[in-house]
């Protein structure tokens, strides 16, 4: 099952525009954290991941379709049933962004393996890709993410 994006509206929320997430297992490098508030950020696409837990652990996450439309990820049977995945309208698939140490140098996106939510049920994985073509450190262009509407500027 390829799922597809969908937008930060379609995200079950409270009045914060926020989401809870359990990861079935826990993310690589963070074993003691399982619980995470998904929050979106000033940019369309964009949210923060933050640990209920280990509030310190902070991750940045980008929707990939804005940047690569035909971008996918093949879940598996075991991916999916553990996700409870039942319809792809469900999944939420974001990739992790490298972001450059004092504001120099490139973004970069982990396209191999995307974290993927299923929003109605609260729950998330990182799944590596079967797919070689998806790059550890893709170029991502945060210009691509416009502002969200409710956080430009007033003009």
């Amino acid at each position: 099952m390829a799922t597809e994006s969908s937008s930060a509206s379609d995200l079950p929320s409270h009045d914060s525009g926020e989401l809870t997430v359990h990861f079935c297992t826990p993310l690589w490098g963070v074993p003691h954290a399982s619980t995470y508030t998904l929050s979106p950020a000033v940019r369309d696409g964009v949210w923060w991941l933050q640990s209920t837990e280990e509030p310190v652990t902070t991750f940045v996450l980008a929707d990939p379709f804005v940047l690569d439309p035909a971008y996918a990820v093949d879940l598996g049977e075991a991916e999916r049933e553990a996700l409870a995945v039942t319809s792809a309208d469900d999944v939420l698939a974001l990739i992790m962004l490298t972001l450059p140490a004092g504001g120099g140098g490139d973004v970069t996106g982990n396209f191999r393996a995307p974290i993927v939510i299923n929003v109605r049920e609260g729950k998330a994985l990182q799944v590596v890709s079967r797919d070689e073509s998806h790059s550890l450190r893709g170029p991502v262009t945060m210009a691509s993410y416009s502002l969200r509407a409710d956080t430009a500027p007033a003009s």
